[in-house]
């Protein structure tokens, strides 16, 4: 049994090693924004999304002078990829600062401020304006930029070296391989450029991931291949273009459309050529994901929040199908990104708006025996996308992916004690007392290695708000098979099958009866050599 609570804190703690943002280049700093998603009557939704970053955060504030330090040190940790972000528990017609900050070798940079109205009577009804803030002046729009040039080819940067290309159009877009998307971009003068992009590992999904792709020679994900992408001049014969040699790409959303920035350069016969462009339309052979761009229609929408369930509808329409999956974060984690495939293997099949309430312990409605626990203090993923049900097509997706992040918030504090005392410690067992207080409705208990319970107060930052919301969390999956969750007050229980010569340090989740949770840590002891 020892093995199975060891693999459970060890992968929490592997896991880990997976979260961060994106290693940023030598000497450039991060870039980081904000973006409001929507509110109810008690929780707000944004997004936050770095680029080039080591560490970033966000934090909820009072919309005053505030710095990038302070957010990094104080808020809560975020991957920054985009993803919804719930924050629940909130007061109704209030308006919230919500700020985000990035770091790497480079230094730190502030987000834009963006401020969020919870629904119901409001001060400010209209809840979205964005404050003047001096750490960002302007509330967030972003400088004219030649890594986001801001909306078309007349905006484009004039650059000494570098030819602007206006595309007007893109073909022959596919999946050669699941994680392989190649598409032509051709511009108004007849000039194409043929682009190989290598994208999340079996992304299952007909959709371009969003990002930045750098210039490369490998297929790891977000590179575009030096090998087989490639610039063709008007009049020249596709095998006879020239291979890029150095650049990046980056890939968005605008206005419901995919938006494509290049700076690339080429080796014409030993001369070297830069050409960027900006194209905002339709992707040949690629969909863009509903929700993915500011006023279009979300696919998910989150209702309620709380410790032991969360409520959220599908905003499908009526002859529409849809895979969905809730999948604990710390799971997600541990594999390779692939939401695509995800939804494909684990999802359930739908049809039409629907409202979903995932109730801890209630089998789900709507799919026979799928179910799954809601635990306190634990961040969830509701994926969801749309789905081809034509005939032969029935695993197909029509849309990218969407991705909402729930927190679930911690339980209420109780008032249950339990009296607990170590009195005999043997090789492989150890005799004790457990005594309930009169308020007690039943306890778990979990005889963990001291290792693995330094191992969660080193490292519960990246789940949970405290080191005590990560053990209430951990401590009943992890007390299963060494006890009875609803143990008996003994003054002389035997508890067996501990390694030998080994630190122990018992910790005991204890509910009382009006379902209040408390933390009881007890001192660590050694068990005894052969």
């Amino acid at each position: 049994m020892k093995s199975v609570i060891k693999n459970l804190l060890i992968a929490l703690v592997a896991v880990i090693g997976f979260i961060g943002c994106d290693k940023a280049g030598d000497g450039v700093k991060p870039t980081v924004t904000v973006e409001s998603v929507g509110s109810t009557e008690n929780l707000i939704i944004f997004s936050v999304k770095a680029e080039g970053a080591e560490k970033c955060a966000y934090m909820l504030y009072d919309g005053d002078v505030i710095s990038a330090d302070k957010v990094l040190a104080e808020g809560v940790q975020t991957k920054g990829d985009g993803n919804s972000i719930v924050v629940n528990n909130l007061k109704s017609g209030t308006t919230y600062y919500v700020i985000a900050a990035a770091m790497n070798g480079a230094g730190v940079v502030l987000s834009n401020t963006v401020a969020i109205a919870t629904t119901g009577q409001n001060e400010n009804p209209g809840g979205g304006d964005e404050p003047e803030n001096p750490n960002n002046p302007g509330g967030g729009d972003e400088p004219e930029n030649p890594e986001n040039p801001g909306g078309g080819n007349d905006d484009l940067p004039e650059i000494d070296g570098v030819e602007n290309l206006n595309i007007v159009y893109t073909k022959d877009g596919r999946w050669y391989e699941y994680y392989n998307f190649y598409v032509t971009l051709v511009a108004d003068n007849g000039d194409k450029l043929i682009l190989d992009f290598y994208t999340l590992d079996e992304t299952m999904s007909c959709y371009l991931p969003y990002g930045s792709y750098s210039l490369g020679n490998s297929i790891d994900p977000y590179t575009l291949h030096n090998e087989t992408s490639w610039y063709i001049p008007n009049g020249v014969a596709d095998q006879d273009g020239y291979l890029f040699t150095d650049g990046y790409v980056n890939v968005d959303v605008a206005n419901g459309y995919y938006t494509i920035y290049f700076m690339l350069t080429y080796d014409a016969d030993g001369t070297l050529h830069t050409v960027q462009g900006y194209y905002n339309d339709m992707l040949s052979g690629a969909t863009v994901p509903k929700g993915d761009d500011e006023g279009a229609k979300r696919l998910i929408y989150v209702l309620d929040v709380t410790s032991t369930s969360f409520k959220f509808n599908i905003n499908a329409e009526a002859d529409q199908y849809w895979r969905c999956s809730i999948v604990d974060k710390r799971v997600y984690s541990q594999v390779t990104s692939n939401p695509g495939a995800w939804v494909i293997n684990y999802g359930f099949m739908l049809q039409g708006p629907l409202t979903i309430n995932w109730v801890d312990g209630q089998m789900f409605e709507y799919v026979q025996g799928y179910q799954m626990s809601v635990s306190p203090s634990t961040t969830y993923l509701v994926l969801a996308a749309l789905m081809d049900y034509s005939e032969g097509r029935e695993n197909s997706l029509l849309s990218g992916v969407e991705i909402v992040e729930i927190t679930t918030p911690a339980e209420s504090a109780g008032t249950g004690e339990v009296d607990f005392e170590i009195k005999e410690i043997g090789v492989n067992e150890v005799t004790l007392s457990c005594l309930f207080g009169s308020d007690v409705w039943c306890c778990y208990i979990a005889m963990l290695e001291s290792e693995m319970v330094e191992n969660a107060r080193q490292n519960y930052s990246m789940y949970y708000n405290t080191f005590e919301d990560c053990m209430l969390s951990l401590i009943p999956g992890l007390s299963y098979e060494f006890m009875r969750q609803f143990i008996a007050p003994d003054e002389n229980y035997v508890w067996d099958a501990l390694n030998y010569d080994t630190y122990y340090t018992p910790c005991i989740k204890v509910v009382d009866q009006s379902g209040g949770v408390s933390l009881v840590i007890c001192d660590e002891f050694k068990t005894l050599r052969p």
